[in-house]
């Protein structure tokens, strides 16, 4: 079965009258950098101003009509458009006046608190305007720039800018930049995240340019490639907005999508065999969360609600995490579901196995009940058949990798949003930063709708935020990679020695009956049933022992488990002694990046494993 085909099966089994994900509120994000009105020639204004309007009615409408097209993927909520502005006087200023005209909301990005950012301004004619747009703002992020350091500061705040834009429009001249904090270092990171450009220049007689990494899918290119211009037209915006806002294009992609938003919730995991192996082998305990996903889902909503009760004692910032917070326990539940089901269906496969072939040699002992083990054998042979079609027709494999993708690509979005300044890779590749594949779409889709956050930030309440996201976020993971690890190691160490034991019971009866031949062979007759039953039943069950560990790659887990753990240990480290920002930011980033190169890296290895009795 294909997997459209597979997953409109899944999606008619559950209707929307029952308890399903949330569906996602669509939202587009604008963000602006351009020089100061000092550096803006008067005669340009009235042209500029003329450009800002047309640029930005025309995203608006763009996204209006993606919304139309692909209404099935999205809430019923009216479409919301997000306008980031660090309100610098000038082109900031003058684009949030008339992105609030045309509907936005405005989101403020100070690189100071506002006092301080009032006081860098030019006059009190640009202070009363920042004072206006500030209290139409639906959100103010005010980020911990100092004096004396303005250049860095303003540098923080087009990198926050650009976190959470989806699109960024540059007023500017178009020259390299010619120290930090300028326009044209805020295009070139805006640039090198694959956020698409829309570039004003400040001379009517130059057009309006679309550049983004993107246009050229097949390279790696730079900012200075002339491959990554195009000009902004309704063709190139179209493409470029359906490129950002619309799922995958592919049929399969967009039936995961339905898929997933149509999943129901589970209380009862009816699979078990894999918790009852740890179980026997004394790796963990069997315990109430491996058989009720209630349970699992409460676990992970107290894990969420000590992080944001964390969060709101740092007195830092704040920012809607409600719906983030739905949309990665949805993933991470149903993650622990399909993968307890789809391990389990392995061990019960290989089990029933090795069952089967010892029922057929039991009739050699048993020749009376000869009858009764054919049926028990035939029931074997039929419930791993039963079995593998099952978790194959429910993309039991498929949809344990795809929903422990999106739960792991979401969850540090919490951290990353509330430092301001970091945020998630863009999808895709650094050759075509495009999401391919719907979890990419669906993570990106979440980021946005949250917007930017919303506070002060100053060196106190940095250093508070920082220990929250160390103790709640890091930490836990460098103790879950280390677990993992130890149970991964356990587990493979303890089934290497019961496959051993087992090849070495067999070798011990070969040399029993090669001695009964040589001391009694009527002896031997009468048991030779016994003998072909150990001899042949042992090795059957230490194959399906070595077909479990193969099939775990137990080994493999453990190795990149510690690899990570220690990856995070190091992150960890630096990050609770940072008093900056920006290189918080930056280690955050990295920390949601190693725990994604992990997670990558076991897709590519498991993708192919799937449930089968090949």
């Amino acid at each position: 079965m294909n997997a459209p085909a597979a997953v409109s099966k899944l999606t008619q089994r559950a209707p929307r009258s029952r308890e399903c994900p949330p569906h996602l509120p669509f939202v587009f994000g604008v963000g602006i950098t351009g020089h100061r009105r000092e550096a803006l020639p008067a005669e340009a204004l009235p042209a500029i101003e003329q450009r800002l309007r047309e640029v930005l009615a025309m995203l608006a409408s763009e996204a209006a009509a993606v919304h139309e097209r692909e209404r099935e993927f999205f809430s019923a909520a009216p479409p919301r458009l997000l306008f980031v502005s660090a309100l610098a006087d000038g082109a900031d200023q003058m684009g949030a006046s008339i992105a609030l005209e045309l509907g936005f909301e405005l989101h403020a990005v100070l690189p100071f608190d506002r006092e301080r950012y009032r006081a860098d301004l030019a006059d009190d004619e640009a202070r009363e305007r920042l004072d206006a747009l500030l209290g139409r703002a639906s959100c103010v992020l005010e980020l911990p720039g100092e004096t004396g350091h303005n250049l860095d500061s303003y540098v923080m705040a087009g990198r926050a800018t650009v976190a959470h834009s989806d699109v960024l429009i540059a007023v500017w001249d178009g020259l390299p930049p010619r120290g930090r904090g300028g326009t044209g270092e805020v295009v070139r990171a805006a640039f090198d995240r694959a956020t698409p450009t829309v570039h004003i220049p400040i001379r009517a007689d130059e057009p309006v340019c679309l550049r983004w990494a993107a246009f050229e899918p097949a390279v790696v290119t730079q900012h200075e490639d002339a491959s990554t211009l195009r000009a902004f037209d309704a063709h190139e915006s179209r493409a470029v907005m359906t490129a950002l806002l619309a799922p995958p294009p592919d049929p399969a992609e967009r039936a995961f999508v339905h898929g997933f938003q149509n999943e129901c919730r589970r209380r009862v995991r009816a699979r078990v065999e894999y918790p009852l192996l740890l179980a026997v082998a004394g790796v963990s305990g069997f315990k109430r969360h491996h058989w009720r996903a209630d349970v699992a889902a409460a676990q992970t909503k107290e894990e969420w609600s000590g992080y944001c009760a964390a969060c709101d004692r740092a007195q830092a910032v704040s920012a809607p995490l409600e719906g983030l917070q739905l949309w990665y326990e949805w993933a991470d539940t149903l993650a622990g579901h399909f993968a307890q089901s789809y391990r389990s269906g392995h061990v019960f496969n290989f089990i029933l196995a090795a069952l089967a072939v010892i029922l057929a040699l039991l009739a050699l002992v048993a020749p009376a009940a000869k009858p009764v083990l054919a049926v028990s054998e035939f029931a074997a042979v039929l419930a791993i058949l039963i079995n593998t079609r099952f978790g194959t027709s429910q993309q039991w494999h498929r949809r344990w990798l795809d929903y422990r993708q999106l739960a792991e690509r979401l969850r540090p979005m919490r951290s990353l949003k509330l430092l301001g300044v970091a945020s998630p890779d863009p999808p895709g590749t650094a050759a075509n930063p495009v999401a391919g594949r719907w979890i990419d779409w669906y993570a990106a889709t979440v980021w946005r709708a949250i917007g930017c956050p919303s506070g002060l930030i100053d060196r106190d309440r940095l250093g508070a935020l920082t220990d929250t996201i160390l103790s709640h976020e890091l930490q836990p993971q460098v103790a879950y990679h280390r677990k993992t690890a130890h149970q991964a190691e356990l587990l493979d160490h303890r089934l290497e020695l019961l496959g051993y034991g087992l090849f070495a019971a067999t070798l011990v009866s070969i040399v029993v009956l090669v001695i009964g031949l040589a001391v009694d062979k009527h002896w031997v007759s009468d048991n030779v049933g016994w003998f072909t039953l150990i001899s042949a039943g042992l090795p059957a069950v230490g194959t399906a022992v070595f077909g479990i560990r193969v099939q775990g790659d137990y080994v493999g887990s453990a190795a990149r488990s510690e690899h990570s753990a220690q990856v995070l240990e190091r992150i960890a480290e630096r990050l609770g002694r940072t008093p900056d920002l920006s290189i918080a930011g930056d280690l955050v980033e990295q920390a949601a990046r190693t725990m994604l190169a992990d997670l990558d890296e076991w897709r590519l290895l498991n993708q192919q494993h799937d449930l089968s009795v090949g």
